[in-house]
């Protein structure tokens, strides 16, 4: 046998040499019925394609058949691109017109394979009819000058037009007239051999009605690899187009009622904030007027009761003097001058402890020193009073506030916490002032804290709240097992209501 017949079987080559060697020697195999015969013509099937094989069968078997007659006819010679063709692939070529085995039974043979690779090609050529004819989408071809070579019963179904009204006509039979420069970018694009996806366009039924579709264009090659057209998929959609469409609309509906709700949020907002600030004034009169009356109260039992008790006390003395001669009227007088000075001393601390004349005259050092240390001999209490010694005056609302809470705040531990200690820190710094409270009491309930920090409890404690905002500050509650620590920061630089009464000079 030839070395042709020796090969081995060759797979997919890269280079085209290569190819070219490859495609020759599985030739070999099929042209001499090799035992490798059945693989060689599946390979060069998958390779060539069913009809470019007849090409090949048709070429070696004319060959063949040329052989044997310039045998009989020396006259006759091959044509040259035959010559070339055999003078390249030798070994083939060896076997061809060489082969003493060979007769002219080979050349039969492979004209007898030619009905059944016929028939394949025609199957397969069958089944992508079928296929294209089946598919839900138009499948159209075109040349590069945008004639319609084929349509398959979806495009009749989509646009309109019969095959055979389509088909020679120009692509622009279903293309408007505005969209007409499509064409020509499409045109181009698949001259450069670009495939174009996914494009959304619109074009004209039969009835002239408009169809929304999206392409799919790819080009169409000839066996040398030119391009020669394009073949394109139209996709119907209609339904998403107006799917989306809707969504827009519903979109736009949702987007006009969200400005509505939001215009109504914030006037709602508004308005609320309006009353907000409206009922943070009142509770600023409020508590303006609530300092006042105690101021007034505090002046009224200082200066009129206190007055009358010290008439009273005066009178008592005379009556005591006189009293002399009669023991009894004199333990009598008496213990009624001690009720009249003991209700005096409580006239006094009750109106010191309504509105102290000291945070007036002198400023919160020496009016939270005095309160602290007649709280401590009442309630046997330990507390340490932090302030430094040039601490100076503040605005007499500021002064009147840290006041307040230092009162509540003691109150409170002497009322609920079971302290036996209390620390006040009062610090200045350039823009304001802090005050921390602190005890090392029972401490609140995880659930009590939380509803006096969401301002759900406690009179006292929202009258803390109140007086804090009202100058613009902030108020911090703490608390747990080892005690309660109240945060206190007040603003100096702070704009004021129009209706704060009379306030101290601030003195640096």
């Amino acid at each position: 046998m030839c070395a042709a017949c020796q090969a081995p079987l060759v797979e997919m080559p890269l280079a085209d040499t290569e190819m070219e060697d490859a495609v020759f020697v599985l030739t070999g195999h099929v042209f001499l019925k090799t035992s490798d015969y059945l693989k060689c013509l599946e390979a060069l099937a998958r390779l060539l394609g069913p009809v470019r094989l007849q090409y090949l069968l048709l070429l070696l078997a004319f060959v063949r058949a040329a052989h044997y007659w310039t045998e009989t006819h020396p006259e006759i010679a091959f044509d040259e691109d035959i010559d070339k063709l055999l003078a390249t692939h030798e070994a083939l070529a060896d076997c061809i017109l060489n082969d003493p085995e060979a007769s002219d039974s080979v050349s039969q043979s492979l004209l007898n394979e030619l009905p059944a690779l016929r028939l394949k090609a025609d199957k397969a050529v069958g089944l992508l009819a079928a296929i294209v004819d089946s598919s839900e989408d138009a499948i159209i071809s075109k040349t590069l000058e945008g004639v319609i070579t084929s349509w398959n019963a979806t495009a009749e179904r989509l646009f309109g037009y019969t095959a055979s009204e389509a088909i020679g006509q120009h692509i622009s039979l279903i293309i408007p007239f505005d969209r007409r420069n499509e064409e020509t970018v499409i045109i181009e694009r698949i001259k450069r051999g670009e495939r174009i996806e996914h494009f959304d366009t619109v074009r004209l039924r039969k009835d002239k009605t408009p169809l929304a579709i999206s392409l799919t264009i790819s080009p169409v090659l000839d066996a040398s690899g030119k391009i020669i057209g394009a073949s394109k998929i139209a996709r119907d959609i209609t339904e998403r187009k107006q799917i989306e469409r809707a969504l827009r609309e519903s979109e736009e509906r949702y987007r006009t009622l969200a400005d509505a709700l939001d215009t109504q949020v914030q006037f709602r907002t508004q308005e609320l904030e309006k009353r907000n600030s409206e009922m943070r004034e009142l509770s600023g009169l409020l508590l303006e007027a609530q300092d006042a009356e105690r101021r007034h109260i505090a002046r009224e039992l200082h200066d009129s009761a206190g007055q009358t008790l010290t008439a009273l006390g005066m009178q008592l003395a005379r009556i005591n003097k006189d009293s002399k001669k009669d023991p009894a009227l004199v333990k009598e007088v008496e213990s009624a001058e001690e009720l009249v000075q003991h209700l005096a001393q409580e006239l006094r601390t009750t109106s010191y402890l309504l509105h102290p004349p000291l945070l007036d005259e002198t400023g919160i050092s020496s009016a939270m020193s005095w309160y602290v240390r007649g709280l401590a001999e009442r309630s046997k209490i330990q507390i340490d009073l932090q302030v430094p010694d040039d601490f100076g005056r503040l605005p007499s609302e500021i002064e009147l506030v840290l006041f307040r809470l230092v009162q509540e705040c003691l109150t409170n531990i002497h009322r609920h916490s079971g302290s036996k200690m209390a620390l006040i820190r009062i610090e200045r710094e350039e823009d304001a002032v802090r005050l921390k409270v602190e005890d090392q009491g029972t401490g609140m309930s995880p659930e009590r804290l939380a509803a006096i920090q969401s301002q759900g409890t406690g009179v006292g404690i929202r009258g803390m709240r109140e007086r804090v905002r009202h100058l613009r500050g902030d108020l911090v509650i703490e608390s747990d097992s080892s005690g309660t620590k109240v945060y206190a920061t007040l603003p100096l630089k702070t704009s004021l209501s129009p209706h704060q009464g009379e306030t101290q000079q601030d003195v640096a």
